[in-house]
């Protein structure tokens, strides 16, 4: 089954502004999350529905699944990532 990542404004502009090593590992991880979103660890989140995260480190990203399309909502860090 293919999939399609979509990256919302957030997600793309904390990217965009993160440093180069987070940045290289974060798109790794979306490439992987791409290919296959159950491959990787990952946490549903509690009171949302088929929203999970993965963590990289420090660094959380936040995303929805809805048939084939995977919608990250959200990357940050942990502090602050699960505010709405």
């Amino acid at each position: 089954m293919s999939f399609k990542l979509f990256l919302s404004s957030d997600a793309a502009n904390f990217l965009k502004n993160l440093g180069k090593e987070n940045k290289h590992r974060i798109v790794e991880k979306l490439k992987l999350l791409e290919d296959n979103p159950f491959s990787l660890p990952y946490r549903k989140i509690k009171g949302r529905e088929n929203t999970c995260r993965i963590r990289i480190g420090d660094l959380r990203v936040i995303y929805s699944i809805s048939g084939t399309e995977i919608r990250v909502l959200k990357i940050g860090r942990r502090e602050g990532v699960y505010k709405r």
